[in-house]
């Protein structure tokens, strides 16, 4: 069992990562048998890239593992018995209990549910996967050991206990088997009244359709909740018969057992009436939620409610959305109607979303609930059945689609393709529009009628169909280059012409797609730039970046200083076009790079204060790569400081009087813009710069006020680090001109004398 355990964990590793691989679904629904029962699941199985993939969340609750997940970390940690496992979304190291182990099967995200390969959990555990293409089953089996006959259970009863309209009405004890060492656990089966069941018909049940009870050495008082279904796969509900079984499982090969059943039972709410039929209509195309009519009968009785509540669903949510998750809805999330004394008939609103917080759009299927809301009490609200599953419509495009079709690492990597709106007489153009998955969510019609047009491509309406590949200046809604890495939905708005300016149509989002360059070159990552001294030049302009991960087909950096009044236009191409950069090696992990005084920006001309900039930096192929250069993003933007200019001393030198360093230099050119000079004894081997010495406590280096002549000052007893100094130890000199308060820079750091040693 821990390493079943271990195994499955293992492969939650693969929850959502970057690069997602299509599904492909198979001819018939994929069935998985474990040990000769189906495994139940509210997703099912689906192939992807010749592999069988099965929704994670079915693999725990039928191991009744605790979960818990750390948001802020993306981490999930899972116990049972003495084994803990815990794992970081997106990393390929899970450990377990402490001990790390690598995964190299990913899994997908797809509509909602973490699905891990079948395999690579099942022969992870040394077990036996079996696969009949032709009947679409994979077969696993485990090696038991042989056991004994455990025992049914006595007494079971089923008792009514409140008044919520679901299973927390329901509780379920029973007198435990006579010897617990033969049971893994106990099962709770509900049945409505009439269906007869067998200990064969019971095992078969799936791990959705009952409730466990664990061994505990005391009779078993089991109270179900909302979720809790019938062996059908019903809700619990009021005015219902139902009656309860309780399956002794036995450990092992230890053969299980069926009680008999309880005495039938009937759940009455004694509280609010029940709703009646919700209707959900489409009657409008703005894209959404205004295009959602719904309207419902007012209870006969309103005396013991306050208000209701309309919840839009998603419909593949539908099936687990009960009294109790209606209940823990956020107020911003469903839509709120005062009792009014007549039945209701309303549309939604522009801003209307979804129990899951996302805006209502056209190409996704809803139901849609009412909660009557009880004024005293919460528990007795009353949840309306499901309306009939409906999706959005609108007069734009249809089979909208979007691929990678390029390793540009740009817009040019991205193909859109879609129908065109079967009449287009009001319609003026088509924009695509390149959206972050990140602010997917949140993007909406009005967003849309918003987006800059530096920001989407337009398309005319020529044709019934269009086949677009983007540029390598496209840019998503934001403004950002698109690029590899960042995960994508496009969006195409159908824009009204003057005779319809008012009613722009927003499509359904595309699948999600993150560009990935399979030639293996890769950008850098870490981009910064900082404003480091006061030269008026390129030796201002600090450039630090990480290096590429795999650095076999790089030559070498080249980082590029582009005018902001130029960003808009720069691309790959002009990149490496631009004869005017400054090369970085491939030496290390990362590069911090001050550039030089002749240093240019991609025009050409010499960097500057008072001009704002962005810096790029391109990954150059070597010879042996037949791809294409990879340019990263842009950094964010920077524009030099305009200071006073504050001229170093120069020819640094050192001598000894009576055991004590003097030191000589020529004064600085500039000394009106200079208030003192630092002399410095730094130890050779340390690194040392203006931002090092501006830092230097005074008791650590010597001072004297510029004269007009070239000076010789001793320097201090002790280095810059505060150590005396001593024979031995080789040292070098520095002298700092520091600006005086009519200049805005802190100063100019000379080069270093020759080292020497006292």
């Amino acid at each position: 069992m821990k390493k079943l355990w271990i195994s499955i964990v293992a492969g939650l590793l693969v929850i959502p990562m970057l690069f997602q691989a299509p599904a492909q679904a198979a001819a018939k629904p994929i069935r998985i048998i474990i040990d000769g029962v189906t495994l139940s699941t509210d997703r099912p199985p689906v192939m992807v890239n010749g592999r069988t993939l099965v929704p994670l969340r079915a693999i725990f609750e039928a191991f009744n593992a605790d979960i818990k997940w750390n948001q802020k970390t993306q981490t999930v940690t899972a116990s049972q018995n003495d084994t803990t496992i815990e794992l970081k979304i997106g990393s390929k190291i899970a450990t377990i209990n402490n001990k790390t182990v690598s995964l190299d099967v990913p899994g997908q995200n797809l509509k909602g549910r973490t699905m891990v390969p079948t395999r690579f959990v099942s022969e992870a555990l040394g077990r036996e996967v079996g696969w009949n293409p032709a009947a679409q089953i994979v077969t696993i089996t485990t090696p038991v050991p042989v056991g004994g006959n455990a025992a049914p259970v006595s007494g079971v009863a089923a008792q009514d206990i409140s008044d919520y309209g679901d299973g927390r009405d329901l509780q379920v004890s029973f007198n435990r088997a006579a010897d617990e060492s033969l049971v893994d656990h106990y099962r709770v089966l509900i049945v409505k009244n009439g269906t007869t069941l067998n200990l064969s018909s019971a095992l078969a049940v799936g791990s959705y359709n009952y409730s466990v009870a664990q061994v505990t050495g005391a009779n078993p008082v089991v109270k179900l909740n909302a979720a809790t279904r019938t062996i059908d796969g019903d809700l619990i509900k009021n005015n219902q018969g139902y009656t309860a079984y309780v399956v002794t499982f036995g450990k092992g090969n230890n053969t299980s057992a069926l009680s008999s059943a309880s005495a039938p039972i009937t759940l009455q709410n004694k509280t609010v009436p029940a709703l009646g039929t919700v209707q959900a209509k489409d009657t409008s195309d703005y894209g959404d939620g205004r295009d959602l009519s719904v309207s419902f009968n007012k209870l006969a009785d309103e005396s013991k409610i306050s208000s209701y509540r309309i919840f839009v669903v998603k419909a593949s949510n539908s099936t687990v959305f009960d009294l109790g998750r209606a209940n823990a809805v956020s107020s911003s999330n469903y839509t709120q109607i005062n009792k009014t004394g007549n039945n209701i008939s309303m549309n939604l609103s522009s801003g209307s979303r979804d129990t899951d917080g996302a805006l209502i759009k056209t190409g996704v299927g809803y139901r849609v609930y009412v909660l009557a809301v009880d004024s005293s009490n919460a528990a007795n609200n009353v949840l309306s059945p499901a309306s009939t599953a409906l999706t959005l419509t609108n007069a734009g495009v249809s089979n909208l689609n979007v691929t990678d079709v390029n390793d540009y690492n740009d817009g040019r990597d991205v193909k859109v393709t879609f129908n065109h709106a079967s009449d287009e007489t009001n319609i003026s153009q088509y924009r695509i529009l390149v959206v972050p998955t990140n602010y997917y969510s949140s993007f909406s019609l009005n967003d849309a009628n918003n987006v800059s047009s530096a920001n989407y491509t337009a398309v005319n309406t020529s044709g019934t169909y269009t086949e677009q590949i983007l540029n390598s200046s496209s840019r998503d809604v934001r403004g950002s280059l698109i690029r590899n890495g960042t995960s994508y939905k496009v969006y195409v708005l159908a824009a009204g012409n003057w005779n319809n300016s008012g009613s722009n149509v927003l499509s359904a989002a595309s699948t999600a797609i993150t560009l990935v360059n399979t030639s293996g070159l890769s950008a850098i990552s870490n981009l910064s730039v900082s404003d480091v001294n006061d030269y008026g030049d390129g030796r201002d302009l600090r450039v630090s970046f990480n290096h590429a991960g795999d650095e076999s087909y790089i030559s070498h950096y080249r980082i590029l200083v582009v005018p902001m009044n130029y960003y808009n236009s720069f691309s790959l191409s002009d990149a490496n076009n631009a004869g005017n950069y400054t090369t970085a090696g491939t030496s290390g992990d990362s590069t911090n790079q001050v550039l030089d005084a002749s240093a240019k920006d991609v025009r050409g001309t010499a960097i500057k204060p008072g001009i704002s900039y962005r810096v790029y930096v391109l990954t150059v192929r070597n010879g042996s790569y037949q791809g294409t250069n990879v340019l990263s993003e842009g950094s964010a933007a920077l524009t030099l400081s305009a200071k006073f200019p504050v001229t170093s001393v120069t020819n640094v030198t050192y001598g000894m009087d009576n055991g004590k360093v003097v030191v000589n230099f020529t004064k600085s050119a500039l000394e009106s813009n200079i208030s003192e000079y630092r002399v410095f004894v730094v130890p050779s081997k340390q690194s040392f710069g203006t931002a090092e010495a501006l830092g230097v406590q005074s008791s650590y280096y010597r001072s004297a006020v510029p004269n007009g002549s070239n000076l010789s000052i001793a320097a201090a007893a002790r280095d810059t680090n505060g150590n005396p100094i001593v024979k031995g130890t080789k040292y070098k000199v520095y002298v700092l001109a520091v600006a005086n308060g009519s200049g805005v820079q802190n100063g100019g750091l000379s080069d270093s004398s020759e080292e020497f040693e006292i």
